[in-house]
């Protein structure tokens, strides 16, 4: 077909308006469209109970129907545990909580706000001990942070969101690209970087990663960074070789310093439920990993599982995101996280 003459708009579904004589105008008869009405911001713990509202929801009305109209015996308790563990509370968790009900309603009416409660403190005992700040020595320069986990949990948005952090409170950053088998990763990392005014050191698709973050540390501390953070692959299904590549990027920093890397942190996806387990099992054995991050709190999250991996594993939990902007990402605060779980009204 031959091509449309250089300069001619395309021809559009509506007729073009006539050009009128000088000394008149066009009438525009149509209806106006109404302006958006701007949207009240939503408060992080608004957001945090938005993100957690499945996994409240689906308890709170199966425990209401549990308990109407009965007392509590064990056949009840029995199926209020089962709930709990479906709700990837873990086994020890729904213990805590049926025990505690037991004590103090066994025989007794009991009400699903009666159950929530319970619920609600017996989660904050089991989640206050891991609900930790991010501690950074910055004696050492640059304090060196691996971040590792599966693809798809969030790592280089983890990373962007704590560097937009980190350089806000004036500190010098720089990222490392050390997802080199995905080139959106490394593309969505430069982006990150030049956002917060971070340093960034790139390789192309396939390098070495031990050899790009030794080359990054090496910079970092010639440019006097305060922080480095290295992002990893996370291709679980070769795992093998994802553990061997983990393990050489640990081995080369630490020939750099021998306490680097001074912190790994694992970012956990919300929806992925039980699976989140294994892959603290995984990389724990690999990296080290000193603390968790948990991503994607959003209305998908299947949060329950948080607490069974902190009751299990006891791993210190940083922080945790609802969603993809910078300010999306806050710490972790565990009374706040086990009554938006337990489905506890507001104070």
């Amino acid at each position: 077909m031959p091509g449309r003459a250089e300069g001619v708009e395309a021809p559009n579904d509506l007729e073009a308006a006539p050009s009128l004589p000088k000394g008149f105008a066009a009438s525009d008869k149509r209806p106006k469209e109404a302006a958006p009405v701007p949207q009240p911001k939503l408060s992080w713990y608004q957001r945090l109970r938005r993100g957690l509202a499945r996994t409240s929801s689906q308890l709170t009305g199966q425990i209401a129907s549990l308990f109407t109209k009965r007392k509590l015996d064990e056949a009840t308790l029995q199926d209020l545990e089962d709930l709990l563990i479906q709700a990837d509370l873990g086994v020890e968790t729904a213990m805590r909580i049926t025990d505690t009900l037991a004590s103090e309603r066994y025989g007794k009416d009991v009400t699903g706000e009666d159950v929530s409660r319970i619920m609600a403190g017996e989660i904050t005992k089991v989640l206050a001990p891991v609900a930790k700040p991010l501690e950074l020595d910055l004696s050492h320069k640059p304090h060196v942070i691996l971040v590792v986990g599966v693809n798809g949990t969030g790592k280089t948005t983890t990373i962007g969101k704590l560097a937009a952090k980190l350089s806000g409170a004036g500190l010098k950053v720089m990222l490392a690209a050390g997802d080199t088998f995905r080139a959106a990763a490394i593309e969505q990392l430069k982006i990150w970087a030049e956002r917060t005014k971070s340093d960034i050191v790139a390789s192309k698709l396939g390098a070495d990663a031990a050899g790009l973050a030794y080359e990054a540390y090496q910079l970092a501390r010639e440019k006097k960074s305060d922080v480095l953070i290295i992002d990893t692959a996370g291709r679980l299904q070769n795992k093998a070789e994802l553990m061997a590549e983990l393990e050489k990027i640990v081995r080369v920093l630490g020939k750099l310093d021998p306490d680097a890397p001074h912190t790994v942190l694992q970012t956990l996806d919300a929806t992925t439920g039980q699976n989140a387990l294994q892959q603290v099992e995984i990389f724990r054995n690999v990296a080290g990993v000193s603390g968790l991050i948990m991503t994607k709190l959003d209305g998908t999250a299947r949060g329950g599982i948080l607490v069974a991996i902190s009751a299990k594993h006891k791993l210190p939990v940083y922080f945790i995101g609802v969603g993809e902007g910078v300010d999306d990402l806050e710490p972790f605060e565990a009374k706040d996280f086990a009554e938006a779980i337990a489905g506890v009204a507001a104070a």
